[in-house]
Formats: C-alpha cells, structure tokens, sequence
C-alpha cells in the first residue's frame, strides 16, 4: 500500500550531505510507489514553540511562518523521516525547533499518537567518524517518538566521517544506502 512520507531536513544548508542523502531516500520511497512531500528547514523560518496555549485558537498556531505549509502534510502523513545534521553531539536547533512547534498539533488532538500507527525513520548525519556520535540524538528520537507516542521506526540510517578530508557521500555508498532506506519502506 502506497502511504504519505513527509521528509523533514533539519540542515540550515541545501544542497549538502544531508540535503542529497534525504534527496536519495525520496528517489527511493518514490519508486516504491510512495507520495513524499519534502519541506527542508534551510528554506523555511520556523520559530520556537513560545508556550503560549494557543494552539488551534488561530489557526494551527498563533506563530504564522513556514510550519503552516507543513502541518497538514505532518497530520496526513504516514511516515516522517527527520534528517538532521548532528551539531554539537545533538540535533540542530533548526530540527529542535520544527520538533517543539509539533506541540500544536498534539494539544489540538491531531498529533498522532501510538493507537493510529504513525511511523518515522530517521537520516543522521555526522562529521565525526565515531559512530557514539549519534547516542543523544539517537535516544532523544527514541524516547520522544518511540517510547512516548508509540511511533514504529522504520529505519535509521547514520552517516559518519563527512568532515573527513576526501568524503564523498556517493563513493561511501551512503546514497545508494538512503536510496534503499526509501525503497523498503512497506
């Protein structure tokens, strides 16, 4: 069955490492017969949740920026693959902030939760070649997806060593293996 893919890219830069491998695992969902609505971070503003209550009041969110294309993408969604840079042993802020405006969506009732099957998969992506790089990330998606809304993931895939002098996404076999991550998507 085809299902709706939303892939989140949490680089502040287009065109990069992880840019072109989440572009991969799109090229790959696609000719699994997959929809995939990509909505890239670097090209949206997305401002930090405020915690000011009202959600839903106006809309989705009293916040009217980049977020507004993409919650009804997120509401549909079958799966969400978030690919995210790892900055400083974590996320980037730019990923933390799109995560934290998602609050909107779970205190209208409309942020699936683990009853509606909702699955992610996620795309690290590192500069250090130490694979433990990833351990806070890695449990953050863990316990904020896995363990408290019961999201199945269906794949990660941790890329490491791209600051490395003469990395090159495509000889590592890093985009063949994002390609693969989108096409076993069932």
């Amino acid at each position: 069955m085809a299902k709706h893919i939303v892939v989140v890219t949490g680089s502040p830069r287009t065109g990069k490492n992880t840019d072109r491998a989440a572009d991969a695992f799109v090229q790959g969902a696609q000719q699994a017969g997959h929809t995939v609505y990509k909505f890239s971070l670097a090209q949206h503003r997305v401002g930090g949740c405020i915690h000011c209550m009202q959600c839903g009041k106006q809309g989705y969110c009293v916040q009217k920026d980049g977020m507004e294309e993409v919650y009804p993408q997120i509401e549909k969604a079958d799966l969400i693959l978030f690919a995210t840079p790892i900055y400083f042993w974590h996320i980037t802020a730019q990923m933390k902030a799109f995560i934290d405006r998602l609050y909107a969506l779970y205190t209208m009732g409309r942020f699936p939760k683990n009853e509606t099957g909702k699955e992610m998969g996620l795309l690290l992506v590192a500069g250090d070649s130490d694979p433990s790089v990833a351990q806070e990330p890695l449990s953050f998606f863990e316990n904020v997806f896995g363990k408290r809304l019961g999201w199945q993931n269906k794949g990660t895939l941790l890329i490491t060593g791209t600051s490395r002098a003469g990395f090159d996404l495509e000889q590592e076999g890093f985009l063949q293996k994002a390609f693969d991550l989108g096409a076993s998507i069932q």
